[in-house]
């Protein structure tokens, strides 16, 4: 394939799989300034109400109608937090949420524990590890995080 050749700039428009060029009026609506506006809103939503956990409810579930610049997609966190650093912090501070909810809301049975187990081990590397001594006997549970800085 002739595309194979191009050089891939880290700009994605998320919905046709074609590169942003120079001068490409899609590529400057999501300026520093609109993704900020968009993570904060982000942001809110998470701290809200205790329901308010993954990210795709926020894009799939919400009217965006007229409010920000450009379309809301689901590749669109990833889009912004490569582009403007001070997204990815906005984006950073979600995913402890998220984790944080997932883990506190399973303890308290307000959540389907095993699911919650899956969703840690699957999104943040999360995993339970069992320690047998011969000793005496007991065994240790404990959570080990072996995700790269995905805290």
């Amino acid at each position: 394939m002739a595309d194979d050749n191009k050089k891939f700039d880290g700009r994605f428009d998320g919905t046709t799989g074609v590169h942003f060029k120079e001068g490409n009026k899609d590529a400057e609506k999501w300026t520093e300034s609109a993704a900020l506006k968009f993570g904060n809103d982000l942001l809110n939503w998470m701290r809200k109400e205790d329901e308010n956990i993954f990210f795709d409810d926020f894009i799939y579930l919400q009217d965006h109608t007229g409010k920000y610049a450009g379309k809301v997609y689901p590749e669109l966190p990833s889009y912004l937090a490569k582009k403007h650093p001070s997204f990815l912090n906005i984006l950073n501070t979600c995913r402890i949420i998220e984790k944080t909810k997932l883990k506190k809301f399973s303890a308290f049975d307000k959540l389907n524990a095993s699911i919650a187990k899956f969703l840690l081990s699957a999104e943040y590397g999360l995993r339970d590890k069992s320690d047998v001594t011969s000793n005496d006997e007991s065994i240790t549970i404990q959570f080990v995080n072996h995700a790269n800085n995905k805290d």
